[in-house]
């Protein structure tokens, strides 16, 4: 019986050592995504501009272990505008110098978006659902590249507009989840509309160059909503094999 007893103890003893079961850290509630979007633009500004692309990066925290609710801050960057020209540049190799035709991208309108909110996710399953809602401040900017007067010169860059608004954006999407080195991850496919409900923003039709080089610029003012479908990588808390379903 003593001898029974003994080997019981030894045993919990081994797999006590040979399975530690590690405490649980904040760190492992970090969550992280990027995506790359196509941008559609909606009401209003569907009259100005057909769409562009762009990307989007997420940092999430996820307050209480296993459970849906998500901390979320994100930064987009889309270019909804651009224009391209040609012109001459001086290029040289170790035998000689000439001078050819190059295009380079004359002007580009972009928006940039950072907001933070709350996201309720499911947390358990291979295909989870999640939806979010988000508040912050979207920048508008344009841009003109002006080309050297001559092939050696130096090309430069010109802001024509910039601005800021409060946004916000609500979003939805669902994850195909998997667990790799002890995180969950996977891909992640979502539908995201950002509202710029009082914006002032620059379009192609509102900049025109005059003889002497200088910028007539009239800027648009009004909503600038955005419709963004998005792809991307997103990844989970760490999750410790006690916790597994």
């Amino acid at each position: 019986m003593r001898t029974t007893l003994l080997l019981m103890l030894l045993s919990g003893s081994l797999q006590a050592q040979m399975f530690p079961s590690a405490a649980p850290s904040k760190r492992d509630l970090w969550v992280f995504g990027v995506s790359a979007f196509g941008g559609v633009p909606v009401g209003e500004f569907r009259n100005h501009e057909d769409g562009g692309g762009g990307v989007d990066l997420m940092l999430g925290y996820q307050p209480f272990r296993r459970q849906p609710l998500v901390l979320r801050a994100s930064g987009g960057f889309m270019q909804y505008g651009a224009v391209y020209a040609s012109g001459f540049q001086r290029v040289c190799d170790e035998y000689s110098c000439w001078t050819e035709r190059a295009t380079y991208q004359a002007r580009q309108h972009s928006m940039m978006v950072f907001q933070g909110g709350p996201e309720f996710m499911a947390t358990d399953g291979t295909w989870r659902p999640f939806a979010f809602a988000l508040a912050g401040i979207t920048y508008f900017r344009s841009s003109a590249n002006i080309p050297p007067s001559n092939p050696q010169g130096t090309p430069e860059r010109e802001t024509l507009f910039s601005s800021n608004n409060v946004s916000s954006a609500y979003g939805a999407g669902i994850r195909r989840v998997t667990t790799r080195i002890g995180r969950e991850m996977g891909l992640e496919l979502s539908a995201r509309v950002v509202r710029n409900a009082d914006a002032s923003y620059l379009t192609e039709d509102g900049v025109q160059q005059q003889p002497d080089g200088s910028w007539l610029r009239t800027p648009r003012h009004g909503a600038a909503n955005v419709l963004g479908l998005h792809v991307g990588l997103w990844i989970g808390p760490r999750i410790h094999w006690t916790e597994r379903q």
